[in-house]
């Protein structure tokens, strides 16, 4: 009988941790409940499952190819309970195995798999369980899984097309802050003790990189503290409702930057919202679960008004064209998909259109942004020559 890790609290709030003998984690977890405490986190303490069950996170990758292959599974006629057994023997993530054998544990004792899902939100999201939960009411499941599926890894492609656009600049922005650091910090202030030494008057620029090197020389400590904690309590703040709002707007406003927020989010909203209509969610439902999934404050806002109006008779087109974040020629495809029945098939449909939207936008602006990034680097390294060579200029014209 494996062992079971876990960390829990009790009645009172304190922590609690230990060791338990169970059969499975799903019969650990409830060994751990029956004592009087509340379980946090329980994992395998040791072998090939060792991993967690409750809290962490599993890569998006492997949900997206767990789906999928149980979708495959329940489309050749295996059951449910059968197709997760397998699915469990062929995951290669051991915390993953780990939840999908707890899951498995849940069903075999007579619960649907939305529920079983429940307890772990941060491998199924409120739309994976949202989804799942149609497609048992419907009766397809093994379809809703499908289109699951393809709905997580296009919204794998965009973050990660996200995550490569922005690779190369903050390399770049990286190396260069580190290089002149150095610059000013060990190699420039060894240059400009001379120019220090001479009663001479120096020039403008001169002056002022003697001031900035003092700076960096005398007050670096200083400006490292400073920089660790502007950055932990821009953190804290960004956590905050007002302080994510105030950010999600100023970030929509910026030039050249805010569009291409607002081509991501707009793909993202249609998407997200485009599949869980196809999965059969109903309309009021599913603009809850896409506003939850979004995580945007000035969406959000969109779709908790768009709910608000859908609930009193309005349409969905009208209700999201009162809104300047949303663009007109969305607002149309919504009414014409409205009108003809198929406002699912236009949501999808405009989300592939602005998922391409979104990628020319950051190609693009990759092709501007990248030069821009050399130009101010040597617009730096000029300035550093330059007040370098003109005391040494003036000094040559006074020796002369």
């Amino acid at each position: 009988m494996p062992s079971f890790r876990y960390r829990a609290y009790d009645t009172s709030g304190k922590g609690v941790s230990g060791t338990i003998d169970a059969a499975g984690a799903r019969e650990a977890v409830q060994l751990v409940k029956n004592s009087g405490l509340f379980p946090a986190e329980v994992a395998i303490e040791d072998g090939p499952n060792r991993g967690r069950l409750l809290g962490g996170r599993t890569p998006a990758l492997a949900v997206t190819i767990a789906t999928r292959q149980l979708a495959n599974l329940l489309s050749a006629g295996t059951p449910l309970a059968e197709a997760l057994s397998i699915l469990v023997d062929n995951t290669a993530n051991p915390g993953l195995k780990t939840v999908l054998s707890n899951v498995n544990e849940s069903v075999a004792g007579g619960s649907s798999l939305s529920k079983a899902l429940e307890p772990h939100p941060k491998q199924f999201s409120t739309l994976f369980r949202g989804l799942v939960a149609a497609g048992e009411a419907s009766g397809s499941l093994d379809s809703v899984l499908l289109e699951l599926a393809d709905y997580l890894e296009a919204r794998s492609r965009m973050i990660n097309d996200v995550k490569a656009a922005l690779a190369y600049p903050a390399l770049m922005t990286l190396v260069g802050a580190g290089v002149l650091s150095f610059l000013f910090a060990f190699v420039v202030p060894k240059i400009t003790a001379m120019f220090e030494e001479t009663e001479h008057a120096l020039p403008l620029m001169t002056r002022i990189l003697i001031l900035i090197t003092s700076v960096f020389r005398d007050y670096w400590p200083v400006m490292l503290v400073l920089a660790f904690v502007s950055v932990w309590a821009g953190r804290r703040y960004l956590k905050t409702n007002k302080g994510k709002e105030i950010t999600d707007r100023l970030l929509l406003r910026i030039p050249w930057f805010g569009p291409i927020i607002e081509c991501f989010y707009v793909s993202y909203l249609a998407r997200t919202l485009g599949s869980l209509l196809k999965g059969g969610v109903q309309l009021l439902r599913a603009l809850e679960i896409t506003r939850e999934v979004l995580d945007h404050a000035v969406y959000g806002r969109i779709l908790e008004e768009a709910k608000a109006d859908c609930t009193g008779g309005a349409s969905l087109s009208a209700s999201l064209g009162k809104h300047a974040e949303i663009p007109r020629i969305f607002t149309h495809m919504v009414s014409v998909g409205e009108k003809s029945g198929r406002l699912q098939e236009m949501l999808l449909r405009t989300a592939d259109s602005y998922a391409l939207e979104f990628e020319r936008s950051v190609k693009s602006g990759l092709s501007l942004l990248e030069p821009a990034l050399i130009l101010a680097m040597g617009a730096v390294v000029g300035f550093i020559v330059l007040s370098i060579l003109l005391p040494i200029f003036e000094l040559n014209q006074i020796i002369r």
